[in-house]
C-alpha cells in the first residue's frame, strides 16, 4: 500500500482536493473550518472565567491534559465540513456515524452518472475477522465479471428512464458502487471517534483511504488537538490493531 495519500489538485468548486481511492472519481474537499486550538483552549479556560488571545506553550499543555482525561466537550466549539464524493458502500458505513449533520446528493432529483467504483485488486474474506477481509490478488476475469454486470446494470437503469419510469423507481438498479456525493459536518470530538475507528486496520480499506483524507486536511487546521491526539491513540494501541500506514503517518517516517 502507498504510504501517503495522493497530492493535492483544485476541483471544479475552488476547494483543494484529494482523490483517496486513486481512480479519479473519489474525492475529499475541505470546504469550511470554524475554529482552531485556540478555541479548544479558551472553551475550557471559561470555567475559570478566563480568556486567552493567542495560543501559549501553557495552552497546549492544556489540550493535552484534556485528551488524556476524556475531557471532551472543548473540542466541540468548531465546524469542519467535508464534501465527500465516494461509492454508495463506502457512504452507508460513513453515516453510522450519527453525532454529524449529512447532505447527500438524490439520484430522485437527478440522473445517477456512469461513474463507478472498481476495484485494482481483490481481497480475501478473512476467517478471523469475518467481517474484514485480508491478503490481495488479481484476477482478470473475475473484473471482467464485474464490469460487465456494472455495464448491464446501468443499461437497465437507463431503459427504465428513456421508458418513462421515474427516477426515484429506477434507481433500485444503481450498484452500491456507484459514486454518491455528500456534505459531511462535524466538530473536532466527533472526527476524532471518526478517525480512531476508520482508521483502525478492522476497518474496510476504502474507508481508511477517506478517513487518512480528512486527517491530512484538518491536521494544518488544529495541529496542537490533532498531534496530541495522534501520540496518545500510538501509545495506547497495540500495533496489529492499527494500519501500518497510519502507523507511519504517526511516526513521521
Amino acid at each position: 500500500m502507498e504510504k501517503h495519500i495522493v497530492q493535492e489538485s483544485q476541483s471544479e468548486h475552488g476547494f483543494a482536493k484529494l482523490d483517496p481511492l486513486g481512480d479519479g472519481f473519489s474525492s475529499v474537499e475541505l470546504v469550511r473550518v470554524s475554529g482552531s486550538d485556540l478555541e479548544v483552549a479558551n472553551a475550557a479556560r471559561v470555567s475559570y472565567g478566563r480568556f486567552s488571545n493567542e495560543l501559549s506553550e501553557r495552552d497546549k499543555k492544556l489540550i493535552r491534559f484534556l485528551l488524556e482525561h476524556k475531557h471532551t466537550s472543548p473540542f466541540e466549539h468548531n465546524q469542519l465540513s467535508f464534501r465527500i464524493k465516494a461509492p454508495m458502500f463506502v457512504r452507508s458505513q460513513w453515516m453510522r456515524h450519527r453525532m454529524n449533520s449529512y447532505n447527500e446528493i438524490s439520484y430522485r432529483y437527478v440522473k445517477a452518472a456512469v461513474e463507478f467504483y472498481i476495484p485494482r485488486e481483490w481481497r480475501m474474506q478473512d476467517t478471523v475477522n469475518k467481517q474484514g477481509s485480508i491478503g490481495s490478488f488479481a484476477n482478470p476475469e473475475l473484473l471482467a465479471t464485474y464490469k460487465q454486470s456494472l455495464e448491464q446494470s446501468y443499461k437497465a437503469y437507463e431503459v427504465l428512464l428513456e421508458a418513462g419510469v421515474c427516477r426515484e423507481q429506477a434507481r433500485g438498479l444503481i450498484p452500491v458502487c456507484t459514486y454518491t456525493e455528500f456534505i459531511f459536518t462535524c466538530n473536532l470530538h466527533s472526527l476524532m471517534h471518526f478517525l480512531k475507528l476508520r482508521l483502525h486496520a478492522g476497518a474496510q480499506w476504502e474507508i481508511r483511504r477517506f478517513a487518512q483524507a480528512l486527517l491530512q486536511f484538518a491536521e494544518p487546521h488544529f495541529p496542537v488537538s490533532l498531534g496530541c491526539w495522534k501520540e496518545l491513540e500510538m501509545a495506547h494501541m497495540r500495533e496489529e490493531d492499527w494500519d501500518a500506514q497510519f502507523i507511519n503517518n504517526f511516526s513521521g517516517q
